[in-house]
């Protein structure tokens, strides 16, 4: 990873590089995590991606901001830096449909290509190819450590219960220790996912913003995993 800029809230951040490099761009980002019963440890959310926005919250083209950089190789790009991160991503970023590479390699090319803040030319001279891709995966898997949704809520006395135990109402200030906005996300009256909303200084340092969307969870159950 390399360092974090303070000098700017603008994605680059670096005073080196051109005005172009530093002009707000994909400057509002998504963090999304989800509670699949069929998948991860039993006391986790797992990752489902980091997505950026345009700064005035507007959604990026579908397939991706970069095709030069739409690499498919993901998991072989990471095992070749760190097999530390490439099992913790098999751990805590599976796919639901058995195929953790493709899950990975949409997440790069739809979301990662995005993130402006790895753009090539934010590293400089010393740049790398593909710096960015391990770059993208290990910040988004501290954001989940940092952001750990089962314990926040878990410290407010919400644990998953058995889905015959029914529904549980929600509590909307269980993750006030994040200081983040939240944005709940329900299907059927289940707890489905969790967003957190930031944006960027330099490279890699997030800080939490109010959520841009509207929460979709009211009463929900939140079963255990099995």
């Amino acid at each position: 990873m390399g360092s974090s800029s303070s000098l700017s809230v603008v994605p680059c951040g670096f005073a080196f590089l051109s005005d172009a490099a530093t002009r707000p761009k994909n400057g509002l980002l998504v963090f999304a995590q989800q509670w699949d019963t069929r998948w991860g440890p039993s006391d986790a959310f797992t990752v489902h991606g980091l997505w950026p926005d345009t700064c005035d919250g507007k959604m990026l083209p579908s397939n991706g901001c970069d095709p030069q950089r739409a690499y498919t190789n993901i998991s072989s790009i990471i095992r070749a830096d760190s097999m530390e991160l490439h099992d913790n991503m098999n751990t805590y970023w599976p796919s639901n449909k058995g195929d953790n590479n493709w899950f990975w390699t949409h997440e790069w090319v739809k979301h990662g290509t995005c993130v402006s803040t790895l753009e090539p030319r934010c590293y400089g001279a010393g740049y790398t190819s593909q710096e960015e891709v391990v770059d993208y995966f290990s910040t988004i898997l501290k954001l989940r450590a940092k952001y750990d949704i089962y314990k926040a809520l878990a410290a407010s006395g919400i644990t998953p219960t058995k889905p015959e135990a029914g529904r549980r109402p929600k509590n909307t200030y269980t993750l006030a220790q994040f200081k983040a906005g939240t944005e709940g996300c329900c299907r059927g009256r289940r707890l489905q996912e969790v967003w957190l909303w930031f944006k960027v200084r330099g490279r890699d340092d997030y800080y939490p913003v109010a959520p841009w969307g509207s929460d979709s969870c009211y009463r929900i159950a939140y079963e255990q995993k099995h």
